[in-house]
């Protein structure tokens, strides 16, 4: 036997071919963190990480200078069932990748030559969304923990001179998964391909430095994109007529400039690319036509607190989100009086988004308060229960990732990203930013195959409080 930071293994036992825990390896994690203690700030387990670690090394004996007797072993197995995925998509056991593989293949010769009436038996339960979520699930299993490294374009040379940028808001191309537009806190918009790590197209800022806030690409003309920035510019820009890295170029007329909005933080459109909105420091909102260019509308005293940020489900209907702890649900086709309904949470809301199916609505608060509520009407659907810090400027932001399968969670005062379950709230992974805290996190996702194993996208603060983003390969 030997002992490990108050963690006793039986080594021999450990060593044996059938060993239940065979593929899964805490030294890392200990080593790096220098006690069993400090793992809370890897998996937030709380009073759970006990039970977390009895029921992921079934072969350890003695935790915290406490024997491991088989009543724990029990409990700490039903208490992980509860509240953790080993594997994503409630897999019992890790798969094979090549094993997947094989399966669809076999499968798909084998529905080529069975009559049609065996072959829909056959292929019930086993769709291309199954083998796809097999192979996420592989995948993940097959990593102990991601790959985090920075997205590095400092250096880059345009117009004879080195130039680094400092990101503030990101946005992922809605069809061309390696491509992202990043605005920054200069006022510059950069297009970048962040596979290979190539810049696509830049804008300068034009007139004062002013930070960019918000940001989001058009849906049926990913092309172009409406940026925010802080002193209430708001404009529509083409990607095709922005600054080629190459040439240099700028087309003037790759932009329209909309009325301004003072103290703006937000912008969103809605899904058919007629009308967006914009928010700000401010309980108004305002609703602008894209193709004319005007603001058509002033939504005011939508809340009695300033709008952090509002999102469109359906071409009409709108979510906001405000600090004074209402999320409301809006519909552009009735008069603004009323919303269509109201859910507050205990503490200052910080964004809220929808699913890609409209469904549901996740609600972000401050301090890891997220919850998510039906669309429909506003019901409670599930609490993720995500610990407190009991810090008021903890801002929490969560996202939706792998259609609706999933949410992925962040907070700035933080430096883990948490990955949940979005039907039974079960913590599937915690990501450690380590040195880095996390502001905002987005989800870079196949359009087609949208797939839990993928990249992710964090814009981080490093020790200089500078923006950078960093791409974690789950």
């Amino acid at each position: 036997m030997f002992l490990l930071n108050n963690v006793v293994i039986n080594d021999d036992e450990s060593r044996a071919k059938d060993s239940d825990d065979s593929e899964i390896d805490f030294s890392s994690p200990l080593q790096e963190h220098g006690s069993v203690e400090r793992l809370s700030n890897v998996f937030s387990g709380g009073n759970r990480l006990r039970e977390y670690m009895t029921a992921s090394l079934p072969r350890l004996r003695i935790l915290d200078n406490l024997p491991i007797r088989k009543i724990d072993q029990e409990t700490a197995r039903m208490t992980f069932s509860e509240y953790f995925e080993h594997v994503p998509y409630q897999r019992k056991h890790k798969e094979n990748v090549i094993s997947v593989l094989q399966k669809r293949e076999i499968r798909s010769s084998q529905n080529h030559v069975q009559s049609p009436a065996k072959k829909v038996s056959n292929l019930y339960g086993k769709s291309q969304c199954f083998y796809t979520r097999s192979l996420s699930a592989a995948k993940m299993g097959s990593c102990d923990r991601p790959f985090l490294n920075p997205l590095s374009f400092s250096g880059i040379t345009l117009v004879g001179e080195s130039k680094s940028f400092r990101p503030r808001q990101f946005e992922y191309h809605p069809s061309n998964s390696s491509l992202m537009v990043f605005g920054t806190l200069d006022g510059e918009i950069v297009a970048v391909n962040h596979e290979n790590g190539k810049i696509v197209s830049y804008i300068p800022s034009l007139g004062a430095m002013n930070s960019v806030l918000g940001l989001c690409l058009l849906k049926k003309y990913p092309s172009k994109l409406i940026a925010g920035s802080d002193n209430g510019s708001l404009k529509l820009y083409d990607i095709h007529h922005m600054r080629s890295v190459e040439t240099c170029i700028c087309g003037g007329a790759g932009s329209v400039s909309f009325d301004e909005f003072d103290q703006l933080t937000s912008v969103h459109v809605n899904s058919t690319d007629e009308l967006f909105l914009a928010s700000g420091y401010s309980r108004d909102v305002a609703l602008y036509d894209i193709s004319s260019g005007k603001c058509l509308q002033v939504l005011t005293n939508m809340h009695r607190e300033h709008i952090n940020v509002m999102k469109f489900a359906k071409p009409s209907v709108f979510a906001a989100s405000s600090f004074d702890q209402d999320v409301k649900m809006w519909d552009l086709r009735q008069k603004p009086i009323s919303p269509c309904y109201s859910s507050s949470s205990s503490r200052g809301n910080v964004m809220v988004c929808f699913s890609p199916d409209d469904h549901y609505l996740l609600v972000s608060a401050v301090d890891n308060e997220v919850r998510q509520l039906l669309a429909v009407d506003g019901r409670l659907h599930l609490n993720f229960e995500i610990a407190s810090t009991g810090s008021s400027q903890n801002y929490t932001r969560s996202y939706y990732m792998n259609g609706r399968d999933y949410i992925i969670s962040g907070s700035c005062d933080e430096h883990v990203v948490r990955i949940c379950c979005a039907q039974t709230g079960r913590r599937l992974r915690d990501i450690s930013l380590e040195a880095y805290y996390a502001t905002r996190v987005g989800l870079l996702s196949d359009v087609k195959i949208s797939t839990v194993v993928g990249s992710l996208c964090i814009w981080v603060k490093d020790e200089e409080d500078l923006g950078v983003l960093c791409l974690c390969n789950l």
